[in-house]
C-alpha cells in the first residue's frame, strides 16, 4: 500500500506518538509507501527512503500506481508551491502550501490531492515542465534558490522556508534543481563527486557541499553550502536561521567548523 500526503506539511515521527521527536516532514503531494500500521498512525518510507511514522489523518490511502500519479485521477497536471496560498470563491483563505508542496493545476485553479480546489495567492505554482528552466542544474543557480531561504528559522527535523535543520535545507534546495538527496547529512556525505581541497577553500566552486564531524566525533553530522570559496549558506541551531558564515571567520563558530570540515562533495561538473 502506499498513501499521498493531502496536508501542506506533516511532521515525520520517530515512534507513533504526537509527542515523540519530529526527525523529517513531508509535504502536500509526496507519495510515501506504508510499511506498518499501529492504531491511528503508519510507518512510512519516503521518496528519498527516509523512515519515520507519519500520523494517519494527513493521508490518503490507496494503491501504488494511483498514488504515483494522483494528479491524472483530478484530471490536472502535476506543479509544486513556492510557498503560496490558496484561495477559494470569496478570497478566503483555504491554506498555506510549503516550498516544494504539489499539487494539481486544472483550468485557471489548483487541485489538491483530496479533490479540493482553489486559486493560487500570494505566491507561485509551478508546472512541472517549466522546473527546469527556472531551476537548472547549475551551481551558481542552487545557490541562488539557497539565497531565497536565508532568514528561514532552525528548526530540527524541519525541510521547507517555515523552519529547516541543515540537511532538510540542502535537500530542499537540490531537489527543486534534479537532485533527490538523501535526508541526512551522513548519507549526503556519500553523494557526488569527493573534492580535493587546500586550507583556504579558494578553489570551491558555488553549489559544494561541505560535511563536518560532529564535536568530539568522527562521525558527519552538518552539511553547508558554499557560495564560492570559503563563505558558506547554512542552517545552524547556533545561529537560529538559515545564515552565511565564513570558514576564513574568526567567529568562534567558522573557527569550531572550520577545524571539523571533514568532506567536500561536487554535484555540478
Amino acid at each position: 500500500m502506499h498513501a499521498v500526503v493531502k496536508a501542506a506539511l506533516t511532521p515525520v515521527r520517530a515512534s507513533p506518538d504526537v509527542k515523540a521527536e519530529q526527525t523529517s516532514q513531508e509535504v502536500m503531494g509526496s507519495v510515501l509507501r506504508i510499511l506498518e500500521e499501529s492504531d491511528d498512525w503508519v510507518r512510512v518510507r519516503g521518496e528519498d527512503n527516509y523512515e519515520g511514522w507519519v500520523h494517519g489523518g494527513g493521508l490518503i490511502v490507496g494503491g501504488g500506481e494511483r498514488a504515483e500519479a494522483w494528479w491524472d485521477d483530478l484530471g490536472g497536471q502535476p506543479a509544486v508551491a513556492l510557498d503560496c496560498t490558496i484561495k477559494i470563491a470569496g478570497g478566503v483563505a483555504l491554506l498555506r502550501l510549503p516550498w516544494g508542496a504539489r499539487v494539481a493545476l486544472r483550468d485557471e485553479g489548483a487541485v489538491l490531492p483530496d479533490g479540493r480546489e482553489g486559486r493560487v495567492s500570494d505566491g507561485r505554482v509551478l508546472s512541472w515542465t517549466k522546473l527546469g528552466a527556472r531551476f537548472p542544474q547549475d551551481g551558481a543557480a542552487v545557490v541562488g534558490t539557497a539565497r531565497e531561504w536565508q532568514g528561514a528559522p532552525y528548526v530540527w527535523g524541519g525541510r521547507t522556508r517555515w523552519g529547516t535543520d541543515c540537511s532538510g535545507f540542502v535537500q530542499a534546495v537540490y531537489r527543486l534543481h534534479g537532485f533527490l538527496l538523501p535526508r541526512d547529512s551522513h548519507q549526503q556525505a556519500e553523494i557526488g563527486e569527493l573534492v580535493p581541497y587546500d586550507p583556504d577553500l579558494a578553489d570551491l566552486r558555488p553549489g559544494d557541499l561541505l560535511y563536518f564531524r560532529g564535536r568530539g566525533s568522527p562521525q558527519i553530522t552538518h552539511v553547508a553550502m558554499s557560495t564560492g570559496g570559503a563563505e558558506i549558506l547554512h542552517a545552524a541551531e547556533a545561529n537560529g536561521e538559515v545564515g552565511r558564515d565564513n570558514l576564513a571567520g574568526d567567529a568562534p563558530l567558522e573557527r569550531s567548523l572550520a577545524a571539523r570540515l571533514s568532506v567536500i562533495r561536487r554535484l555540478f561538473r
